[in-house]
């Protein structure tokens, strides 16, 4: 849960940052310089291909038990999207543990659910922790 605390601290030093940037909207925005981790504004067209994702992962549950995806991180790197958040089963707890979870997509494919971390962002690039403010935690 110290994640989800963190979470919150991040996303409103984010929005404060986002402030003073210009931040692009959509996942249709174009690529900015190679090698630089552009943050993205969370739609929630994305959100839900997060959660479809995280349940055809598994499919051990129906998809209308899946909670969230919340506190989601969303950007671009090198092509190739990524996303961080917390996502859990309704009614299953433990489900709930061992996040954040990370999602990635490359520019014309689906997204794909990768995996819950317990805490260790380490198969995120670092170019794109450090665009969200997120330490590796491992």
């Amino acid at each position: 849960m110290d994640f989800i605390r963190k979470s919150a601290a991040v996303a409103a030093a984010s929005v404060a940052l986002a402030s003073g940037l210009a931040v692009l909207t959509s996942s249709s925005a174009s690529a900015t310089t190679a090698g630089h981790a552009v943050v993205l504004k969370l739609s929630e067209s994305v959100r839900h291909k997060l959660a479809d994702a995280y349940w055809n992962h598994s499919k051990e549950f129906k998809r209308s038990k899946v909670d969230g995806p919340t506190h989601v991180y969303y950007g671009k790197l090198n092509g190739v999207y990524w996303a961080v958040g917390s996502i859990g089963v309704k009614g299953k707890p433990i489900s709930y543990q061992d996040g954040p979870h990370i999602w990635r997509r490359t520019a014309h494919g689906h997204w794909v659910y990768r995996s819950d971390t317990g805490g260790c962002l380490e198969a995120v690039p670092k170019a794109m922790l450090k665009a969200w403010h997120l330490p590796r935690g491992c």
